[in-house]
């Protein structure tokens, strides 16, 4: 029988693979070889032709959304009716092979572009209107031009006709306007949208797209392939009812601004990322309401001062910390876990935060594979009143959970391979699917109780833990006498 493995290298490689010809990775981590069984793994020996969960009892455990033990911030009016809108009526069509050097909209409308061109540049001038670029089978490509210059504006649509697939292409340095440095394929000194119903592929030698302001995707099918980072706003990148691809040479998603306010919001839709640096970073707020995320990064997968996880399905491989909530000047620091799943392989630790961990909802699972670092590595508290998660790794930074609310095991078990926790009456609380080496085990679930029994089992290995304790855990006295 097939077994669901955590995210592994292969599997994003293939998602992302998959979804784009221009879309390459390179992090070269192994997590699908086979590894052998350690003779010596604590426990007891049992049967190695038993396997101790299948995908399909997994799939059976209840993902319970929890309740925020912090504030949140407030999305509920990001998108409005005209950035989801995708029928129009055209003021202007414009055949791009006619066009030489540039084609500046300079009044607010609609206008439709279509056919191919090279080194021709769409720039939009027009003061504090709103302006609608319609894509139909449009392709430009560039040597040293960005295609697509919004110079003034109040707000900017690019949409994609339905059925059509359009390509914006800028090679080598991008020339600079003035004393702005147009560092993108696409850039928008102001507010920038796409949506549609079309497919837009976007490559460049350096940024895919640059908003001075916010961007937002709210339709369609994007690919984003850049040597420099995928896409980056001052203020704010959203994305709802869109697929999108990124493939970056530094980070992914990127926003950053003086005010230490920009945020990442993705409230559903399905976003691939393969990325050099960080696959998301935001200075202030990285918030997930449900959408779909699948992130291989070769540096960490998402840094911000805030992490809420509220629903959806996210699934990391990083060569670093694969969540890492950081920040030099903002106080309020801490990773919030409160619905959907979380899949994690991390290089570094699993969970990073600079202040403080909650968990009080969904289902997360953690592979950590580094001697040096840890499952949950936190300079504040841990809290948990909710929710389920599991994870196997190094005991190099394990620390007392001492400030939740909810059953724990956080036990020393060297093993390798696929392991179940369950309780006396066989019944699967949690399961990891992997193949690496480990030396820990963390587990918290609403069905740890205070006098229980529970088994923690792998195919080579079993012990038996009566949770005599809220918090049991057998690791942090092991570490502090080493």
């Amino acid at each position: 029988m097939m077994k669901k493995k955590l995210l592994t290298v292969a599997l994003s490689t293939l998602l992302l693979a998959s979804c784009s010809d221009t879309l390459t990775t390179s992090l070269s981590v192994d997590s699908t070889s086979s590894t052998s069984v350690d003779s010596t793994s604590s426990g007891e020996t049992i049967d190695t032709s038993t396997q101790v969960v299948t995908s399909e009892e997994d799939d059976l455990i209840e993902i319970v959304d929890g309740t925020s033990q912090v504030e949140l911030n407030d999305y509920s009016d990001e998108f409005k009716s005209a950035e989801l809108e995708t029928t129009y009526e055209v003021d202007t069509t414009v055949d791009l092979s006619t066009v030489t050097d540039t084609y500046t909209i300079s009044e607010k409308g609609t206008f439709l572009f279509t056919g191919s061109a090279e080194n021709v540049q769409i720039i939009v001038d027009v003061e504090d209107e709103k302006v609608h670029v319609i894509l139909s089978d449009a392709t430009i490509t560039n040597e040293n031009l960005a295609c697509i210059y919004v110079k003034n504006a109040d707000k900017v649509y690019v949409t994609t006709a339905d059925g059509t697939t359009n390509t914006l292409t800028a090679t080598g340095e991008i020339a600079d306007d003035d004393d702005e440095d147009l560092d993108a394929a696409v850039y928008a000194k102001d507010d920038l949208v796409f949506n549609g119903l079309g497919t837009l592929k976007i490559n460049s030698d350096e940024n895919g797209v640059t908003a001075k302001d916010d961007f937002k995707v709210t339709g369609g099918t994007v690919y984003v392939t850049a040597d420099n980072h995928g896409i980056r706003a001052n203020d704010s990148i959203s994305i709802t009812m869109a697929t999108l691809y990124v493939d970056a040479g530094k980070d992914g998603l990127h926003t950053e601004n003086d005010d230490l306010d920009s945020y990442v919001y993705i409230e559903d839709g399905t976003v691939y990322i393969a990325s050099v640096d960080q696959a998301i970073q935001a200075s202030y707020d990285f918030y997930n309401a449900d959408g779909t995320i699948y992130i291989e990064s070769q540096d960490e997968g998402i840094e911000a001062a805030q992490i809420n996880l509220i629903g959806g399905e996210v699934s990391i491989v990083s060569r670093d910390d694969a969540l890492n909530g950081t920040s030099d000047d903002l106080e309020n620091i801490f990773v919030n876990i409160v619905g959907g799943t979380l899949d994690i392989y991390a290089e570094g630790d699993g969970i990073d935060s600079n202040g403080d961990i909650y968990v009080s909802g969904g289902y997360t699972k953690i592979v950590q594979v580094n001697d040096e670092k840890g499952l949950l590595n936190y300079e504040g508290t841990l809290s948990i009143d909710g929710g389920t998660l599991i994870g196997v790794g190094s005991s190099a930074k394990a620390q007392a959970n001492d400030s939740s609310t909810q059953g724990s095991i956080q036990k020393t078990f060297e093993s390798s391979g696929d392991l179940a926790v369950r309780d006396s009456e066989d019944n699967l609380i949690a399961s990891v699917f992997t193949d690496e080496d480990y030396e820990m085990v963390f587990v918290t679930s609403p069905d740890l109780i205070i006098d229980g029994t529970y088994t923690i089992a792998t195919e080579t290995a079993s012990e038996d833990i009566v949770l005599s304790q809220l918090n049991y855990d057998d690791v942090t006295s092991a570490v502090a006498e080493d």
